[in-house]
């Protein structure tokens, strides 16, 4: 498993924190899901109107978790998968099939020890 050393952890805190919105992380799944889209575009799949989309797309971009592309008046958006290649990582780094299995030993606690009041009594 990797160690804290195998991984930007403020690079990594700071894609964490990006995505930690609902409405970033719901830009994000669109564009995973559809591919490329124009702004136009993407308000029609997702319901978030302006100014809102222009301001949350802006913070994906200065993350660079999304590149651009300008084709006339029109901006298309799409994911920068090697921005999320670190996260990934990590995050199936904590995955279970990652975690190396070992044999699970069930721990019983033993049994209260029997006696009578006299046995007590010696034991102090």
């Amino acid at each position: 498993m990797p160690t804290n050393s195998s991984f930007d952890l403020e690079a990594l805190a700071e894609v964490m924190r990006t995505l930690g919105h609902d409405t970033r992380l719901r830009l994000i799944a669109t564009l995973l899901d559809q591919g490329e889209k124009s702004v136009s575009e993407i308000e029609a799949l997702t319901g978030i109107g302006q100014p809102g989309l222009s301001q949350q797309l802006a913070i994906l971009r200065k993350a660079e978790l999304v590149q651009t592309r300008r084709a006339a008046k029109q901006v298309y958006y799409c994911i920068a998968p090697e921005a999320f290649a670190p996260a990934a990582a990590f995050l199936n780094a904590l995955s279970p099939d990652a975690v190396p299995r070992t044999a699970v030993i069930p721990v019983t606690p033993p049994p209260p020890p029997r006696g009578s009041a006299a046995m007590f009594a010696k034991l102090l």
